[in-house]
């Protein structure tokens, strides 16, 4: 059984990017580490490179989403060792991860040419 570390993150899809990018650097307070503009917004609350991302929803589902709630993408836990991704009872993608990047002593995350592609963006 792997045993988590800590809440890693969360990942939400959004209906509105730039509000929500607002509201969590504004209201709750968290600093902006990275953004793919327009699709998605990693932010912290610490030197962990994001404990929060939020994805801007596709527009297929944002026609249909109405003032329902946006979807979980993620929820993410820190293990010792391995990664893995899996889907829970209700479908919700669960991750486990190991290293999380940091953020450096002058509050700069890596330059984009050097981060690794990801095909869900």
């Amino acid at each position: 059984m792997l045993r988590p570390r800590k809440l890693g993150h969360v990942g939400i899809y959004v209906k509105d990017l730039e509000r929500t990018t607002k509201f969590y650097t504004e209201v709750v307070g968290l600093k902006v580490s990275d953004e793919f503009q327009g699709k998605a917004v990693f932010m912290r609350c610490s030197h962990d490179h994001h404990d929060t991302v939020a994805f801007q929803l596709p527009q297929e589902k944002l026609e249909r989403a109405g003032n329902d709630r946006s979807e979980i993408q993620q929820i993410a836990y820190e293990v010792d060792r391995i990664e893995v991704e899996f889907r829970d009872p209700d479908g919700n993608k669960v991750q486990f991860y190991c290293d999380m990047e940091q953020i450096g002593w002058d509050d700069r995350s890596r330059p984009p040419e050097l981060w690794r592609p990801d095909k869900n963006l």
